[in-house]
């Protein structure tokens, strides 16, 4: 009887806990902009957004990352590659629209103004939503002529 007892008060209240914030596209995304806004102030929240991101920004960051520790004579972490301090949104997000095809979605955002729009991408990777950034290509570095 307590046994019964027990695991029914358990599955009553694991039901009730609220899903993990990446277990939607926007609530990855909404993770990711408090991670970023919070960011400004304190540097650890760095760390915490750059795990929200998907494998493949995290590639692309660990190239801008090799290629800034070549220029700056010293290892750089992919993470600090980030805007570090320099976050600011052009809006404050208001309304999340998403829309998912298999493992992709496209989440649109809009604010107070009707020109306050953008959009952005999120993947599944296994269980999880992770925020897809779309970085420009890196150009190449310029070389010294050879003597």
């Amino acid at each position: 009887m307590r046994r019964a007892l027990f695991v029914l008060l358990t599955g009553a209240i694991l039901s009730c806990t609220r899903k993990p914030p990446d277990a939607t596209p926007e609530g990855a995304l909404r993770e990711w902009i408090d991670h970023m806004q919070a960011q400004v102030t304190d540097a650890h929240e760095t760390r915490a957004a750059y795990a929200m991101l998907s494998k493949a920004t995290h590639e692309n960051l660990e190239k801008r990352a090799v290629r800034a520790s070549r220029i700056e004579g010293r290892r750089v972490e992919p993470y600090e590659v980030m805007a570090e301090g320099r976050f600011a949104l052009r809006f404050e997000p208001m309304h999340f629209t998403t829309t998912t095809a298999g493992a992709v979605a496209t989440i649109d955002v809009t604010g107070e103004d009707p020109t306050d729009r953008a959009s952005m991408h999120a993947v599944k990777e296994g269980a999880v939503w992770r925020v897809e950034l779309a970085l420009p290509d890196l150009p190449d570095l310029p070389h010294r002529p050879e003597n």
